[in-house]
C-alpha cells in the first residue's frame, strides 16, 4: 500500500463510502505533512483515503504538493562501505562493570555519576568526577 505526504494545506471533500459521491459537508483542510493513502485519478480529483475516510480533492490545488513516501526495507546485513561517503557515527553504549560483592551489582559511567544496577533495580550515583572505585565506605 503506497502512502503519500501533502506538502501543503489543500482543501478536500469527504465521500459516501458506500457510492464515492461528495457529502453536502464543508471541506476539511488536510494540514501540513498529512498521509494520505490509496490515491487514484479521478477527472480532474485526486481520489484518496485520510485517516480511514475516503476524501477527494482537485489536481489544480495540489499540483506538486504530492510526495511518495518511500516504504521501509530491512536493513542489509552487511553494507559495502564507499570512499569519500559519511559514515554513522557510533551508537552510544552502556557499558556495565561488574563490582565485587556478595551480591551482583554492576555500574556504567554516565555523565555526572554513575549509574548502579543490581539484578531489575537501577539507580543514579552523583559522581561528577568519577573517583569512586567501587568499593563500600
Amino acid at each position: 500500500m503506497s502512502k503519500y505526504e501533502v506538502s501543503k494545506s489543500v482543501e478536500a471533500v469527504k465521500l459516501n463510502k458506500r457510492t464515492g459521491a461528495p457529502l453536502g459537508q464543508h471541506p476539511i483542510t488536510l494540514p501540513f505533512g498529512a498521509i494520505i493513502e490509496h490515491l487514484e485519478e479521478s477527472g480532474d480529483f485526486y481520489l484518496f483515503s485520510y485517516m480511514a475516510e475516503r476524501y477527494r480533492m482537485r489536481k489544480d490545488t495540489v499540483k506538486g504538493a504530492i510526495h511518495a513516501i518511500p516504504a521501509a526495507s530491512p536493513a542489509p546485513a552487511s553494507k559495502p562501505e564507499s570512499e569519500g561517503a559519511p559514515q554513522e557515527p557510533p551508537k552510544p553504549a552502556l557499558n556495565f562493570e561488574k563490582l565485587h560483592s556478595a551480591i551482583a551489582i554492576s555500574r556504567a559511567r554516565i555523565p555526572g555519576g554513575w549509574l548502579v544496577s543490581t539484578g531489575n533495580s537501577v539507580t543514579f550515583v552523583p559522581d561528577p568526577n568519577h573517583a569512586w572505585d567501587g568499593a563500600s565506605l
